[in-house]
């Protein structure tokens, strides 16, 4: 029996693609590839029914992590939840493209996409977190999720960092050092919230930022986490008066968990359930979300399968 042909999903708009055109373009009928290469988002419902009614079972997305958040947040609403999802491959081919290098193709060729359709892949099962709000009305499948700070380095890198031309890891990476220097007053400020994390003892207060994640580690290997427990949602919490960012962003990226940072105003969860009632922006993959009110609540997704 012929195996169904691969999806490719490709967004023309996003920034790599748009200067350097695209890698999976180049490989399509050799591949035998359905390609959605125009206005997909205008046409993301019919791709969704297509792939689903033709048993279609591998999509490559290439695109930025906005992209790739979007298409797999409406595969998710499409298919039941006793339904297996298809593998997804993500291709990097935005601004930003953080997520692809931890579970997708780092650096795409056409022989590395052939070889990965003859079988030659590394392949990694795990959540998304899933945003809901509004009595569920609203909800968001995603990589990398954040309040507060995040949010706030997000607009800076958009408005100071893009306009001068640095894109991609560059300019996180200068968001970043901007905001945890002496300087961080020009970039991010405390701002009031509640968590209650897995049903526990609400925490209220002014705190500087959120970063939740349920991947193994975030962009260029940095891993903030260090709670423990069994819950695939990872939290780091940052205090509205939390200091030395900079040293312990050093230290984490060393590798160094098992140092206690609470005196440095930082704390760090696994959970199963986290509520929120936040009335700022929040940011799920670099893209803003329009919640609606400031209670929503962060659970896992059911498992997705990654293949590169």
């Amino acid at each position: 029996m012929t195996a169904p042909a691969p999806v490719f999903i490709v967004n023309n708009l996003s920034e790599t693609v748009a200067k350097r055109g695209s890698i999976l373009r180049t490989v399509a009928s050799d591949t035998k590839a359905v390609l959605y290469d125009n206005d997909i988002f205008d046409t993301l419902d019919t791709i969704v029914k297509e792939t689903h009614s033709k048993s279609r079972d591998h999509v490559f997305i290439e695109g930025g992590d906005g992209t790739c958040q979007g298409v797999i947040t409406a595969f998710m609403a499409h298919y039941a939840a006793l339904q297996p999802l298809p593998r997804f491959t993500l291709v990097p081919g935005g601004m930003t493209n953080q997520v692809a290098g931890v579970i997708g193709m780092k650096r795409p060729t056409a022989q590395k996409i052939k070889a990965l359709l003859a079988g030659q892949f590394t392949h990694e099962k795990l959540p998304l977190i899933t945003v809901t709000s509004g009595s569920n009305s609203v909800s968001y499948n995603g990589f990398l999720f954040s309040t507060g700070a995040i949010p706030m380095i997000t607009q800076y890198t958009k408005q100071k960092l893009h306009k001068r031309g640095i894109g991609g890891s560059p300019a996180v990476i200068g968001g970043i050092v901007r905001g945890v220097s002496g300087q961080r007053a020009d970039v991010m400020h405390p701002t009031p919230i509640t968590l209650t994390i897995d049903g526990g003892t609400p925490i209220s207060d002014n705190h500087l930022g959120t970063v939740l994640t349920t991947l193994p580690s975030l962009f260029k290997g940095l891993d903030p986490f260090w709670g423990e427990g069994d819950g695939e949602l990872r939290l780091t919490y940052a205090k509205g008066d939390a200091r030395r960012l900079l040293s312990n962003i050093v230290s984490l990226w060393r590798g160094q968990k098992n140092i206690d940072r609470t005196a440095d105003g930082l704390s760090s969860y696994n959970a199963s359930q986290i509520d929120f009632n936040y009335a700022g922006d929040v940011v799920l993959d670099g893209e803003t979300l329009d919640l609606l009110g400031p209670k929503f609540t962060v659970t896992p997704s059911r498992p997705v399968s990654f293949l590169w």
